[in-house]
């Protein structure tokens, strides 16, 4: 079972497995140790999104993470527009990094600052925390 992080899942040009140069797979990511991992960022587009299978449940790359060992993650539901990623996540780093702030309320803190701006919530509503909050 595989998800690609890349939508759209063109083959062209991959291995004979399908798999193509720069596009990690939810597989490949879950065989990684990723247990010193305190908090993992993925700002691409739809990584928090996977495909159902129908033993393994939702595979997605959040899941991947969190099979891998990774304790707290933060992915998005849906495509973001890159300069309101960049923004947002410019701001959640320096309130976790300088300000020393929870991971939960730095996101939220960060996604309130977009909004109170006027940026729409389709630019920061989807970014989901996932695991410890600390």
């Amino acid at each position: 079972m595989r998800y690609e992080a890349k939508l759209g899942r063109d083959f062209c040009g991959g291995s004979a497995l399908g798999r193509r140069p720069g596009i990690l797979t939810a597989e490949e990511l879950s065989a990684l140790d990723l247990s010193a991992c305190a908090l993992a960022v993925l700002s691409a587009c739809e990584t928090n999104v996977g495909i159902r299978a129908a033993v393994q449940g939702l595979q997605s790359l959040r899941t991947a993470l969190h099979s891998a060992g990774v304790r707290t993650s933060i992915t998005s539901l849906w495509r973001v527009d890159d300069a309101a990623a960049s923004e947002l996540f410019a701001r959640f780093y320096q309130l976790v990094w300088v300000e020393k702030r929870p991971v939960a309320e730095a996101l939220w803190d960060a996604k309130m600052e977009l909004r109170a701006r006027g940026r729409p919530a389709c630019d920061w509503a989807g970014w989901m925390l996932c695991g410890a909050a600390r």
